[in-house]
């Protein structure tokens, strides 16, 4: 009966560790916030690998990287966010239309912050 009590105790001991992780990003809401960060980095690589001061619309970069799975609304404030950080440049459309901004990669400031890491 002690040996079934101590196995219990171990099983639930180790059942907490591997489960802590995930419990918690799951109560934080932690995913959403990987999964906003693994967009965006989707968003700046497709931007980067584009030729040198190539320039693409929200609505190209959603319909290129998502395939429209994701609103433009959403597209654009992942941008801005990227945008922020400097590391991509906004070109303002002259309709107004957050849709037809033009989005360009700035590599100056890419390798500005490569030398400033090393």
């Amino acid at each position: 009966m002690i040996f079934y009590d101590f196995l219990l105790v171990v099983i639930g001991i180790t059942i907490g560790v591997i489960a802590a992780e995930p419990l918690k990003k799951l109560f934080t809401g932690a995913y959403k916030e990987d999964r906003r960060q693994q967009k965006r980095v989707k968003l700046l690589v497709h931007l980067r690998q584009l030729a040198s001061g190539e320039k693409r619309t929200t609505k190209q970069l959603n319909e290129a990287v998502f395939r429209n799975k994701e609103s433009d609304q959403a597209v654009h404030s992942y941008l801005a966010y990227i945008e922020e950080s400097g590391l991509i440049k906004r070109v303002p459309a002259k309709n107004g239309q957050f849709t037809d901004d033009a989005w360009t990669f700035d590599q100056k400031a890419y390798e500005r912050g490569k030398q400033t890491h090393s």
